[in-house]
């Protein structure tokens, strides 16, 4: 290297296109944010910036730092309101987020507030209801106060949708009396269905009612699968009541069992218009979905017992 010349350490040969795309063949080949290289990353779609490349060979000053250009649609915004005696009623903070629906930019709806703090207060400045939802994470907490500042309810959502706030309820749900004793404990999975010990309680913490849910389930699946393994029926049988006929493979399977299932889901029904009006006989259900899922077990069995073509990939 001759003497004069400086070396930049942000200075290289730029990639050729072929060079690019040959990195490509060296990182995994399951798309992956940290595994995967940069180049991979940019072509994908997954990296929309560019590489924040600085010259520190010819000095560097904080206070002129223009390589983050791209933050202005990161920003929080606040909107408030207050009550006739000039105290604050109200505040919430919000991203303003583009919709995924592909509404260009102009468009009135093209976005959308993304909640992220939300308090209600009284006129006398105390906080009635609470409201958290952080970004970067799924569940949302809402608490809810008395006038005399104890906790009246605390409750979590599991939001499935950001745009349209479609949520399910997630996790210990409390209710609270005024006194700060506790009033109700309900607890939800991760489906949005009570389970575990659920309990009620009197002003002077006594309990009122209890219920296990989760034992109540366990006991149905344990029903259901022995009145499942008890029906004995052979893979001819198994394919009539899934109503398949010439050749079928495990897609085939599952896919037939889903939609002879789906009429039989509690949902199904009350969304289903002309169905809504028919007699509903919880047992005959049971019974239907038993005879739907052991077939589907034994036509599966039977698969891996003789494997064959796959019935998809002839039409």
């Amino acid at each position: 290297m001759d003497a004069m010349t400086k070396w930049h350490p942000t200075q290289s040969t730029p990639r050729s296109p072929d060079d690019t795309l040959a990195v490509l063949d060296d990182g995994p080949r399951t798309l992956d944010l940290h595994a995967s290289s940069a180049e991979e990353l940019r072509l994908a779609g997954v990296y929309t910036r560019s590489c924040t490349t600085l010259q520190l060979l010819d000095g560097y000053r904080s206070d002129q730092d223009d390589s983050e250009a791209d933050e202005d649609d990161g920003y929080l915004q606040t909107e408030r309101r207050y009550h006739d005696n000039g105290t604050t009623s109200y505040y919430r903070t919000f991203a303003r987020r583009r919709r995924a629906t592909g509404v260009h930019a102009t468009e009135p709806d093209a976005f959308y507030e993304r909640l992220v703090e939300e308090k209600h207060f009284d006129p006398s400045g105390v906080c009635r209801v609470d409201v958290h939802f952080a970004l970067g994470q799924p569940y949302l907490y809402r608490k809810h106060y008395y006038p005399n500042q104890r906790l009246k309810s605390e409750r979590m959502f599991f939001v499935e949708d950001e745009e349209s706030m479609r949520c399910r309820k997630a996790g210990h749900w409390r209710t609270y009396y005024d006194n700060g004793n506790i009033q109700s404990e309900i607890v939800y999975n991760k489906d949005g269905v009570r389970c575990g010990f659920c309990k009620r309680y009197g002003p002077d913490g006594t309990v009122e009612w209890v219920k296990d849910y989760s034992g109540e389930q366990q006991k149905r699946v344990q029903a259901f699968n022995a009145k499942r393994s008890s029906v004995d029926i052979g893979v001819a049988e198994a394919a009539h009541a899934l109503g398949l006929s010439g050749q079928w493979c495990a897609h085939v399977v599952n896919r037939t069992y889903r939609s002879k299932c789906a009429p039989l889901h509690p949902d199904w029904r009350r969304t289903a218009g002309q169905k809504h009006s028919q007699s509903w006989d919880e047992a005959r259900r049971t019974e239907e979905f038993i005879q739907l899922s052991r077939a589907r077990e034994v036509l599966l069995k039977y698969l891996e017992e003789h494997p064959a073509a796959c019935a998809c990939e002839h039409g």
